[in-house]
């Protein structure tokens, strides 16, 4: 696959849907397309005006000058070479530039997708984000591939044609001139019809793909309930609306198209007829009584070729409406280099940035909260509020308190998943939110309540990364217990296990959570609510292990249970705010 350049600037939350599309283009690349562009339209004028004078030297100049037409034709000839070359070149141009782009933004939200700032704060179903990643973000393709191209071809070429014909004859410049602004004009309306529609044909497709998800999801309690005909005729009813709002979109473009030919077709006769009474003597007024059969033709070929870009801009005019439409649902899930997701003042970054080795801390850090105010997004009334905790390096420290009172909102905080209102985080004497998340990732481990598995070979679960050697993976399986586990399965660390862990008890699964959590040896582990899925056994064992890590690792554990409470070196109790109705 073939790397587009990074953009010369990187957009912006702020920027109108159309400016968050050009600042997306590779410029170096975008210039490339629109040479080869200019290029085609220069080897077509050149084609044009040889063929002209060509057939005017053959049929209607003197007999000394005829002999010249060999040459005009040569002239042509090289023309409909260099527009060859120009067109082919263009177009693989605009389709490696289109390609590479969507490439490149869609491994951007793939990676903002599973981030876990972007999954504590995303609110759309999974129909609309596998929508958003493949068709939302395909309509981005014909915007660059086709329409970028056409919108530059058509502003050089007319004003070419304007240059050569307005020598010749300026009246017929002057009627192109004048008939040129209604296909822009007519564009805008027309444009401005489209784009509501393109934007209720997304809406439209989003919801019918929610509606189909969730009746595949309870297809077992649609059948045991006896109404899996009305699900079926729910879907054809959304499926039918989106069909008509898709007849609706095209019905506007077609019309679109009819009206824009129109007024091309009459511009254009106007000027052949204009052409044809001045070659024959009847029409005397301004420069007609010096018109030239040479002259008559070059402006009657360069006519149709004035609007015929014009024209081509209005059928891919559709194009840039689709494509607005779907600006907004992924500018919202486009990352943001810095500060909270979502935050408009960052500016968002040209492409992913390589992976770069992080710096593993010497030893476990002091941990400090000061004065710290957590809400959630779009929330009315923050979670914690003016929070101050101190942690010593190695220590083990259990936060409890009642449901709501704000255990899993820290978690997220102190993973740097959530950004803080007011208040600060201190790691050390470092601020949390001044660490690189690469630093972050090598040096914190988690372990939620409800620990998700992969669908893949237990190794892999243990090692996402695939860092670790055998011997690695051997003295973790040891340390937490899952020797037997692994003994028990049928290929060992190979086993491929199934979907959330399929194949495993609650105690193993949460157990090879712990691994994965340990398996770099995190300076920090934060663990929420590590054994509310445990029994009494199961818990013991894993508070020992947690016991094992005192002194190398700063182990911040959130929970309900007492016996765990009571493991750590330090219990803390959370305050519970007061909910006042609104």
């Amino acid at each position: 696959m073939t790397g587009a350049p990074p953009p010369s600037a990187a957009p912006r939350r702020g920027d109108t849907p159309e400016q968050w599309l050009l600042s997306l283009v590779p410029r170096p690349a975008l210039a490339g397309v629109i040479a080869w562009r200019a290029a085609e339209t220069l080897g077509l004028l050149t084609l044009l005006v040889g063929l002209a004078l060509a057939l005017a030297a053959v049929v209607g100049l003197a007999a000394a000058a005829a002999p010249a037409w060999p040459v005009l034709l040569g002239i042509a000839v090289a023309g409909a070479l260099l527009r060859a070359l120009g067109l082919y070149c263009g177009e693989r141009a605009g389709a490696r530039l289109s390609s590479d782009l969507i490439i490149r933004l869609r491994e951007r939200l793939l990676a903002q997708a599973v981030t876990p700032q972007w999954q504590l704060q995303q609110t759309a179903d999974p129909a609309a984000l596998t929508l958003r990643l493949t068709r939302e973000l395909e309509t981005l393709e014909p915007y660059y591939r086709r329409y970028l191209p056409a919108l530059g071809v058509a502003l050089l070429q007319p004003l070419l044609i304007l240059v050569l014909v307005l020598p010749l004859d300026w009246l017929a410049g002057l009627v192109l001139l004048g008939t040129a602004p209604l296909i822009p004009l007519f564009m805008v309306l027309i444009g401005m019809g489209s784009a509501r529609l393109a934007e209720e044909q997304q809406s439209r497709l989003a919801r019918m793909g929610a509606m189909f998800l969730d009746r595949l999801r309870g297809l077992q309690t649609l059948r045991l309930f006896r109404r899996t005909n009305s699900a079926v005729q729910d879907i054809s009813r959304a499926a039918e609306a989106w069909r008509h709002a898709t007849m609706r979109v095209l019905r506007v473009a077609f019309l679109s198209s009819a009206v824009l030919e129109f007024f091309a077709a009459v511009a254009i006769a106007t000027v052949a007829i204009y052409i044809g009474l001045a070659l024959l003597g009847f029409f005397t007024l301004g420069p007609a009584p010096e018109m030239t059969l040479a002259a008559g033709l070059v402006i009657l070929i360069l006519a149709p070729e004035y609007f015929a870009p014009l024209r081509r801009l209005a059928q891919h005019y559709h194009d840039r409406a689709a494509a607005l439409a779907a600006v907004p649902a992924l500018r919202d899930m486009a990352p943001a280099p810095g500060g909270a997701p979502g935050d408009d003042r960052h500016a968002r970054p040209a492409a992913i940035p390589a992976r770069r080795p992080a710096q593993r801390w010497s030893a476990p850090p002091a941990v400090r909260l000061e004065r710290v105010t957590l809400r959630w997004p779009g929330a009315r009334r923050p979670v914690v509020q003016h929070l101050s905790l101190t942690l010593a390096q190695g220590e083990w420290v259990a936060l409890t308190g009642p449901s709501g009172c704000g255990k899993s909102t820290l978690a997220a905080a102190l993973l740097g998943w959530l950004p803080v209102e007011t208040g600060q985080i201190w790691i050390d004497d470092q601020a949390l939110d001044a660490f690189a998340p690469e630093a972050l990732a090598a040096n914190l481990g988690w372990l939620g309540q409800q620990p998700q598995l992969l669908n893949a070979a237990l190794r892999t679960n243990l090692a996402p990364s695939g860092e670790a050697d055998a011997s690695a993976i051997a003295a973790l399986v040891e340390h937490c217990g899952l020797a037997g586990v692994v003994a028990a399965l049928p290929a060992g660390l190979d086993t491929r296990l199934g979907e959330d862990g399929a194949g495993l008890s609650g105690g193993e699964a949460q157990r090879v959570a712990l691994a994965r959590a340990l398996h770099r040896a995190p300076r920090v582990l934060v663990l929420d609510e590590p054994t509310a899925s445990l029994d009494a056994d199961h818990e013991r064992a894993l508070l020992e292990r947690l016991g094992a890590l005192r002194g190398a690792a700063t182990i911040i554990m959130l929970t309900h249970s007492e016996t765990a409470a009571a493991a750590a070196d330090r219990r803390i109790e959370l305050p519970m705010l007061e909910r006042r109705a609104p």
